[in-house]
């Protein structure tokens, strides 16, 4: 793996353009301009973030906008973001592949872990305490997206959320070349 942009992307420099980029691209699925985030940190960054697709997925929904087509624009734009950091990362094996994820979730105020190969838990969400579970459900399409772009294919299905009530998310990954 190309440690340097890792390492890059490890520090407060590499969460902050995370945020910022998805930021930007998200908008651009929900057919918006950015909020303005010039002059605030990373945290306030990431606060903005989770109210900003909150209420633009609400607004979609509730002006009847197809939540499909909603969730495929997420997760091309997320597919199409994992699959350059692949490029950049070249990750080798699965094992490397699952770092960049807890990097990339990490960096967003999410913890999750692997429990098994292809088995996710998610501890703590930071957007959880934002998003009702109808909204988590459209915004997961991300998840799914750069999950598939960093493993290089595949299928990320959610078993369960936090904010369906549960401690905890759980998600099954199947590999492309497992059938999925």
């Amino acid at each position: 793996m190309n440690k340097l942009i890792y390492k890059i992307l490890s520090g407060r420099f590499g969460a902050y353009l995370e945020i910022r980029i998805l930021m930007r691209q998200t908008a651009k699925a929900f057919g918006v301009r950015p909020p303005k985030t010039c002059g605030i940190s990373g945290k306030e960054m990431l606060k903005l973030y989770a109210r900003f697709t909150a209420s633009e997925a609400m607004r979609l929904i509730q002006n009847g906008y197809d939540t499909d087509i909603l969730q495929q624009k997420l997760y091309n734009m997320a597919y199409n973001l994992g699959s350059r950091l692949r490029q950049w990362l070249k990750p080798k094996n699965k094992q490397e592949c699952f770092a960049v994820i807890k990097l990339l979730y990490n960096n967003i105020g999410i913890v999750i872990n692997e429990e098994a190969l292809g088995q996710f838990r998610i501890e703590k969400c930071f957007f959880s305490a934002c998003y009702t579970p109808e909204i988590c459900a459209v915004i997961s399409a991300a998840d799914k997206g750069i999950f598939a772009g960093i493993y290089n294919g595949g299928r990320l299905n959610f078993c369960h959320r936090i904010t369906e009530g549960y401690n905890e998310c759980l998600a099954n990954f199947t590999d492309k070349r497992e059938g999925g």
